[in-house]
């Protein structure tokens, strides 16, 4: 069932472009000063960015009329993501030998950026589809 395509997938499309100009300019200012943390700072804003934009494939096919239903398909993608996204970061910082911290906060401050976008981009969905 797929209820929202339209409205999902314009909103994907927003989200990859933030994800990308964010990118482009932190990744400038990175490799002008540190140039060895680039490639551990692509990879943890990689890894968040795929959590957060994963999402949008998930809301693509809810039925938001079912609120029971709803919850459930979100709370079970949330668990699955997150088990995902526990998995990625784990290797990256056993694959990372010099800058594991560097990796972890380029990680938080991307993953936090990127749910904020993806909950304002959230909410704008279920508010169209509501007022359809």
């Amino acid at each position: 069932m797929i209820t929202l395509p339209n409205f999902a997938d314009t909103y994907f499309s927003r989200f990859c472009i933030l994800t990308v100009v964010f990118f482009i300019l932190v990744a400038s200012v990175i490799g002008l000063t540190a140039w060895p943390k680039l490639i551990t700072f692509s990879f943890a804003y990689l890894t968040s960015a795929l959590y957060a934009g994963s999402n949008f494939f998930v809301i693509r096919y809810i039925d938001v009329e079912d609120n029971s239903r709803f919850v459930r398909v979100m709370g079970l993608s949330f668990a699955i993501r997150f088990l995902l996204v526990i998995s990625a970061v784990t290797i990256g910082l056993l694959a990372i030998n010099n800058h594991q911290i560097f990796f972890t906060v380029s990680f938080i401050i991307s993953y936090i950026c990127h749910s904020v976008i993806e909950i304002i981009f959230i909410n704008n969905i279920l508010e169209t589809d509501t007022k359809k």
